[in-house]
């Protein structure tokens, strides 16, 4: 749980995002990932930095941020990727809120009632993308119409629950708005 509220932090993206004109947002969250990305190849490369992030942060790293990059650099470089990749508005709020409640959601369906795991993934379970797919779509229908936002959350999901190389904070997001896209060219009219 402290890991999630945690990674909440992440609304302040999608809310610089929703308030700010592109031009100034993608720079100025590029400037804070090129920091972060400096920050966390100097850590990764000093034991005792990196001894001292880690003591900072105890109870929300997973293990795989000991030695690689973490869940923060991950979600900000996904958040920023989909702001760069995709231009409408009403696509990339919903892929970011995907991240941020989805993925929320998922993990605390998962712990309170998985109980079915899915086979490529052992970490991931049926009942807790379940709770990502039902926030995802409660989210996305402030956007989109309701048929962009079934199938977008059911994208969204699915990416979350699946072993993709480097960390699901990534590829959510852009998944997620490129899944709404399509839709949305052939369900979004009406």
């Amino acid at each position: 749980i402290k890991r999630k509220i945690f990674h909440h932090l992440s609304l302040i993206y999608l809310i610089i995002y929703w308030l700010l004109p592109r031009w100034i947002s993608l720079p100025f969250l590029f400037l804070i990932l090129v920091a972060m990305a400096v920050t966390e190849f100097i850590r990764l490369r000093r034991p005792e930095l990196n001894a001292w992030f880690l003591a900072k942060f105890g109870g929300i790293h997973r293990p795989a941020e000991i030695t690689g990059p973490s869940g923060i650099f991950w979600t900000l470089f996904g958040c920023w990727a989909t702001m760069f990749v995709f231009t409408n508005k009403r696509i990339v709020l919903p892929a970011l809120g995907f991240l941020v409640f989805g993925d929320t959601a998922a993990a605390l369906a998962g712990k309170k009632w998985g109980r079915r795991h899915w086979p490529k993934n052992p970490l991931k379970t049926y009942e807790g993308s379940a709770g990502f797919f039902l926030i995802s779509l409660v989210w996305a229908l402030f956007f989109v119409r309701w048929p962009v936002a079934i199938l977008g959350a059911a994208v969204g999901a699915w990416i979350e629950s699946r072993p993709l190389p480097w960390n699901d904070n990534f590829w959510v997001p852009l998944f997620g708005a490129l899944g709404l896209s399509v839709f949305n060219l052939f369900l979004g009219r009406h």
